[in-house]
């Protein structure tokens, strides 16, 4: 539960409650947690692995928003009754904790702590989707390439002298190129930019950045 940002620095009797609540269970790499328009009635928290979220456009293709890593909330969308407005699939083998929407509800009333942590954590991704906003629009391909790997570094790079390695299995060309809703071929021209200028190199299926390099990049 001290993995899960949310619930710390909360209450011992809130701990004690969740505890008892809440109900945990396996999901398998690929496998959909919740399609687009689903009802869903539970509140689910990743404890590990990675899921992915997503939209389809109109031609079936994905449009990758974020990759949850765990200890984040995956639906923080839970208090009205609507349906859902994205996809969540598992990135790779996971393990989802869930508690029933009321219930959990009833436990906020309770507790501002877990409130305040909530809207905290609604806060930071609300400025993810802002910067992935802001390089979306009037930037060239390579350039919002480098902005999403420097962001991805963020999340799962592990430093190697200079270089840093992306610590996350499946983030291929293909995946890249569905996180910046464009074809294939386009990321495979901007990736081969990248790595002519010395900021990018491919060794198999593994990906290595300079992140300072990167971000003075993507913002001249």
């Amino acid at each position: 539960m001290k993995s899960i940002s949310i619930f710390r620095n909360i209450n011992i009797q809130t701990q004690e409650v969740l505890l008892k609540e809440g109900c945990t269970f396996e999901l398998p790499k690929k496998q959909v947690l919740f399609y687009e328009r689903d009802e869903v009635n539970s509140v689910y928290f990743l404890l590990s692995g990675k899921v992915s979220i997503y939209k389809m456009n109109e031609f079936g293709e994905r449009k990758v928003i974020f990759i949850l890593n765990e200890g984040e909330i995956i639906n923080e969308s839970f208090m009205s009754n609507n349906t859902t407005v994205v996809t969540c699939e598992a990135f790779e083998k996971s393990i989802i904790i869930k508690f029933d929407k009321d219930k959990f509800i009833n436990i906020m009333k309770e507790d501002f702590s877990l409130v305040k942590n909530l809207i905290g954590s609604l806060e930071h991704r609300n400025r993810r989707l802002c910067r992935q906003l802001k390089n979306s629009t009037y930037i060239k391909i390579e350039k919002k390439l480098a902005a999403k790997l420097y962001r991805l570094n963020r999340e799962f790079g592990v430093e190697k002298d200079e270089w840093h390695f992306l610590n996350v299995s499946g983030v291929t060309v293909t995946y890249l190129a569905d996180m910046l809703g464009c074809k294939r071929e386009t990321i495979s021209r901007a990736m081969k930019i990248l790595q002519n200028k010395g900021l990018v190199k491919l060794e198999g299926k593994k990906i290595y950045i300079k992140p300072n390099e990167l971000s003075k990049f993507f913002k001249s």
